[in-house]
C-alpha cells in the first residue's frame, strides 16, 4: 500500500512539474541574443506572437513567403530607412519603421504612425503599426520604445527590445500593448 501511495505521490508531483513548464508566456519568447539568430518575438496584447514563415506554395513566382523581413538602405530615390516586417501568417503583422539607413545603438521613441509601411510620405520618425485580424493598431506620440542594442553592418546582426502602446486606427479608445519584444536579425 506504501508503495502504491509513493507511485501516486511521485506521478502527480511529475504530472504537475510539466504541466508549470511555459505557462508564463514570457519563457515562451525567444531569448534576448546579440548572435544573429534571426528571431523576433513578443507579447502582444497578452499573447504570445513569434515569427514563423508561411508554409506551402504562393504564386506567382513560388517560394515560401518569409515571417521576418528586413529592409536596409532605399526602395525609393533619396529615401533611407530601416523597417521590419515581422508575420506568423496566423492574423499578426507588426512593421517597425526607424529613419536611418543603418539605426544605431540608441533607443528611439515611437511617434505618430501614419499605419503604412515606407512610403512616399517619408516620415522622419521611429514609428510602429500592428495588424490583427484586419484591425490596425497604431504608435502614437511617446507610446513606446525600441532599443538597439546591437548593431553589426559586417555581420549584418540588429539586435534589440521594444515596448509599445498602440490604438485602434478606427477607434482611439481601443489601446492594445506589446510587451516584451526582442529581435535579433
Amino acid at each position: 500500500m506504501k508503495q502504491l501511495f509513493l507511485k501516486t505521490t511521485l506521478f502527480l508531483f511529475a504530472l504537475t512539474l510539466s504541466n508549470c513548464e511555459k505557462n508564463d508566456p514570457q519563457e515562451q519568447l525567444p531569448p534576448i541574443t546579440q548572435i544573429g539568430a534571426n528571431t523576433f518575438g513578443a507579447i502582444v496584447n497578452g499573447s504570445v506572437f513569434i515569427t514563423k514563415d508561411k508554409t506551402g506554395y504562393s504564386p506567382p513566382g513560388g517560394g515560401t513567403p518569409k515571417g521576418l523581413v528586413v529592409t536596409v538602405g532605399s526602395s525609393l530615390p533619396d529615401y533611407e530607412y530601416f523597417g521590419i516586417d515581422a508575420r506568423n501568417y496566423e492574423g499578426v503583422y507588426i512593421y517597425i519603421y526607424i529613419p536611418k539607413k543603418i539605426p544605431q545603438e540608441i533607443t528611439y521613441s515611437f511617434k505618430n504612425s501614419t499605419g503604412v509601411r515606407a512610403s512616399l510620405e517619408k516620415p522622419d520618425f521611429p514609428h510602429l503599426f500592428c495588424s490583427i485580424n484586419g484591425s490596425r493598431y497604431l504608435s502614437y506620440e511617446n507610446s513606446g520604445s525600441i532599443t538597439f542594442s546591437k548593431v553589426n553592418l559586417n555581420k549584418g546582426i540588429y539586435a534589440g527590445t521594444f515596448n509599445v502602446k498602440l490604438k485602434n486606427m478606427d477607434d482611439e479608445k481601443d489601446i492594445i500593448e506589446i510587451t516584451n519584444g526582442r529581435f535579433d536579425i
